[in-house]
């Protein structure tokens, strides 16, 4: 949600309600202000939102007080980032040519970021909770290339090449899983060695998955959408599930037909076909 201030800057309201000021290029010096009087320490640099500027370089001024920096175009020299020291949130796109280092945020807890060669230290960021990754590619075709985060809470993966989740149990804290657009990966099984911890799972545009049955030994699990991936050959691993509350599976075609396996769960969100035993007006409450 954007809201306007009556200085007339804007404010972005994130999901989690955190505050962000969008920088206007026109108006720095009432941002910096707005930002040091009311003392908010996230920002957002988006051309569609008021940064026309060809530079970032104002952020030098921000150093010792940012708290949280999105940026969501790429022709920005992004070496003044990295003087950013106390930044615990980043989001930030891959430019093609700026190294990022992780290990100047050493309070780092939330991140945004594309896989590459230009990113380095993420194996440095202990204190990170949550995680997101885009373009991520490995030679082995699973997880194993991104270090362990033993704090890690939140892990979002977009567009990745992976086979696996092979090296997704070193996350021993995960509660919520995110994958979206892994055309290539076909496993999720190594998700059984969460099961005291994985909360929530999120596949989107994975048509490969073939063995959904793993979730059945995820005893953890509460919320579950597969939404326009591989097929379903059944629901049965739902009623190994003593904790699920949520599941949605449009786009997603279960073989077998039998929805009478989501029974009692209190959201249950799909879309119908001819050869399912249930409609899905009939688990609206």
């Amino acid at each position: 949600m954007v809201k306007e201030t009556k200085e007339g800057l804007k404010i972005l309201t994130g999901v989690n309600g955190q505050e962000s000021l969008f920088i206007n290029s026109d108006r720095l010096s009432d941002c910096i202000n707005y930002l040091r009087s009311n003392d908010l320490r996230f920002i957002t640099i988006n051309s569609l939102q008021g940064y026309k500027a060809k530079d970032i370089a104002f952020l030098i001024e921000l150093k010792d007080f940012l708290e949280g920096l999105s940026i969501l175009e790429t022709h920005y020299d992004f070496g003044v980032v990295n003087e950013l020291h106390k930044l615990k949130y980043l989001g930030i796109p891959d430019n093609g040519k700026d190294v990022i280092d992780l290990k100047n945020f050493p309070d780092i807890e939330m991140c945004g970021v594309a896989f590459s060669e230009r990113l380095q230290g993420l194996e440095s960021c202990s204190n990170l909770k949550s995680l997101t990754v885009s373009n991520y590619k490995s030679k082995t075709k699973d997880l194993s290339a991104l270090p362990s985060l033993n704090n890690l809470e939140h892990l979002s993966l977009i567009k990745t090449d992976i086979t696996t989740l092979h090296g997704i149990e070193r996350y021993s804290n995960l509660k919520k899983l995110e994958i979206f657009s892994a055309s290539k990966l076909e496993a999720i099984v190594a998700l059984q060695a969460l099961s005291n911890s994985l909360e929530e799972i999120q596949v989107e545009q994975c048509r490969k998955i073939n063995d959904y049955e793993a979730l059945g030994k995820v005893k953890s699990l509460k919320k579950i959408i597969l939404s326009e991936s591989g097929e379903i050959k059944s629901l049965a691993f739902v009623k190994e599930l003593p904790r699920l509350e949520f599941i949605s599976f449009w786009g997603t075609n279960v073989l077998d037909g039998n929805i009478k396996y989501c029974e009692g769960i209190n959201y249950v969100g799909f879309d119908n076909k001819k050869h399912y035993t249930h409609k899905s007006e009939q688990f609206k409450k």
